[in-house]
């Protein structure tokens, strides 16, 4: 979920809390004061009552809908104002209904009056009505607000953020350019900015260095290699013992490992550091029908059976020569860990690739495969990074890899799309 989306969520809640329990303090204070206010008003009709009495007006002609008095005995000290509900006929409406009655007592020229006088109680009802539209009211207009102004200033505070973001999207260590930011107006965006430049230009030299020592050492052993090689081949063509052929094979067989196993690392390093040019769409297809083509002899030779299901003008989305690495790999790896008599499967549709092959049951994970080094043969010509290789690559180019063992069947799968 994006930033902006989660601070107007978060925003959203606490609002609608702070509504809801600002309604519900709202609704005792408005209850309250009505109450007040009303038996005020209560109490200033039933003294106004009483001053007409005093004033010699006859009590029976004052009595009305809203109005009660009663004689009581004058020994009884005079009542307080005392305000309570209670139901009583109101003639608009032509029913009893809820009101609130306030009585008080008065001597006046030696008779005991009780004065009481109603009137209509504001429903609980209506008061929650009234509290709940005003909420919803001022609850939409926050939400107005946020959509119209909040998320438009917000997506503006947030834009140096926002930069910042797309360039470390975008960083590649084969530009060889460290990040470069214009000073905003918030502290704390400048000082993020300030430590991604720094972090990009350590980033850079250490890779450059890396680099360089891994392309020292990859020319410092090939070219030792090289010479080696020659001079083991030379050794083969002269007159010697089984002994010492037996020991120049092996010697040739580690020399070749060496050299291969420095090609796969420098490959790996590159493939990791994005160092290739954009990928662009290749005929999957046509690459391996090719380079099955090119392995017919080997798995003819290793006594291995094949089957094949191509489907045609399938694409990818990948570097051509990484392509032809990926396949390969995969197809290599199901001939080198296969066995006497075994066969091979390769399927290839818009929807996958999958190699499978014939082989001993795994002791390790398959998982634990695709790591460097890793590998269950003790065949010198395999290294250990092959599938290493593949799953690198897959990575880099979104591709989904998957290698799995069941008993003697060995698959390697790649998704597509």
């Amino acid at each position: 979920m994006k930033l902006i989306n989660i601070i107007t969520f978060v925003y959203l809640i606490l609002t609608l809390a702070g509504l809801l329990i600002g309604g519900f303090f709202i609704y005792l204070k408005i209850d309250s004061e009505i109450e007040f206010e009303m038996g005020r008003e209560l109490d200033r009709q039933v003294d106004s009552v009483a001053d007409q009495i005093r004033s010699g007006n006859p009590y029976q002609s004052l009595v009305n809908g809203r109005l009660e008095i009663e004689i009581i005995p004058f020994d009884r000290l005079e009542e307080e104002l005392y305000l309570r509900d209670t139901l009583a006929f109101h003639e608009p409406n032509d029913k009893k209904v809820k009101q609130l009655k306030a009585s008080k007592s008065f001597k006046i020229d030696g008779e005991h009056y009780r004065i009481s006088y109603f009137n209509l109680l504001v429903e609980t009802d209506d008061i929650t009505e009234t509290v709940v539209f005003t909420m919803v009211v001022v609850f939409l207009l926050q939400l107005a607000f946020i959509v119209l102004f909040l998320r438009g200033i917000s997506n503006r505070i947030f834009r140096p953020f926002q930069y910042s973001l797309s360039k470390i999207q975008d960083f590649n260590f084969s530009q060889n350019e460290p990040f470069i930011f214009e000073k905003s107006k918030i502290k704390e965006f400048d000082q993020l900015n300030d430590f991604l430049m720094r972090m990009s230009k350590k980033l850079l030299k250490d890779y450059r260095q890396i680099k360089e020592f891994s392309e020292n050492i990859s020319h410092e052993i090939q070219t030792p290699a090289s010479v080696v090689r020659g001079k083991l081949e030379h050794l083969m063509n002269e007159e010697i013992t089984e002994e010492q052929a037996h020991l120049i094979h092996s010697a040739y067989q580690n020399n070749e490992r060496i050299q291969r196993i420095v090609k796969s690392l420098s490959l790996l390093a590159k493939l990791e550091n994005n160092e290739f040019e954009t990928p662009s769409k290749v005929n999957l297809s046509e690459i391996l029908l090719k380079n099955i083509e090119m392995a017919e002899e080997l798995i003819s030779v290793s006594n291995l059976s094949l089957e094949k299901d191509v489907e045609n003008n399938v694409f990818a989305i990948i570097h051509p020569f990484i392509a032809e690495i990926l396949i390969q790999n995969l197809i290599g790896n199901a001939v080198k860990h296969n066995q006497k008599g075994g066969w091979v499967k390769i399927q290839l549709t818009s929807k996958f690739l999958k190699i499978e092959n014939s082989g001993t049951p795994l002791k390790k994970n398959p998982e634990e495969l695709l790591q460097r080094f890793q590998k269950e043969s003790d065949k010198p010509e395999s290294i250990g990074l092959g599938l290493s290789i593949v799953n690198q690559i897959c990575k880099s180019y979104g591709l989904l890899f998957m290698y799995s063992s069941k008993g003697e069947i060995h698959t390697a799968k790649i998704l597509l799309s």
